[in-house]
């Protein structure tokens, strides 16, 4: 049977309540235990990458290893943050950009 519009709308409520919940447990885990929630993350990212197709297993393993190594020289807040937008347009500019222009049948220049 099809969930009605009102069941759906309930259950996403809930889906964000318990999202809200879960960001507010890991900052206040974040602040308070760093060591910890490093511990958790990396559990997470391992969970969520053994759950993807075989196939794509190794790109992801190799693409979590580079951030992690680029975000441990880090040092401060601020350069986290710029290596992290640095990282991301890379990405987007140099894989997926030209990925999708092709999916679509545009040429690059």
């Amino acid at each position: 049977m099809e969930k009605t519009e009102k069941e759906k709308q309930k259950e996403k409520e809930e889906q964000e309540e318990r999202a809200l919940e879960e960001h507010t447990r890991k900052s206040k885990l974040f602040k308070e235990n760093r060591f910890m929630f490093e511990i958790e993350r990396k559990k997470e990212i391992e969970s969520l990458i053994k759950n993807a197709p075989e196939e794509y297993q190794p790109k992801l393993k190799q693409i979590q290893k580079e951030w992690d190594d680029t975000m441990k020289g880090a040092g401060t807040k601020h350069n986290r943050l710029v290596l992290a937008e640095h990282m991301l347009m890379d990405h987007f500019h140099n894989i997926f950009k030209p990925y999708i222009n092709k999916a679509a049948g545009i040429e690059e220049e």
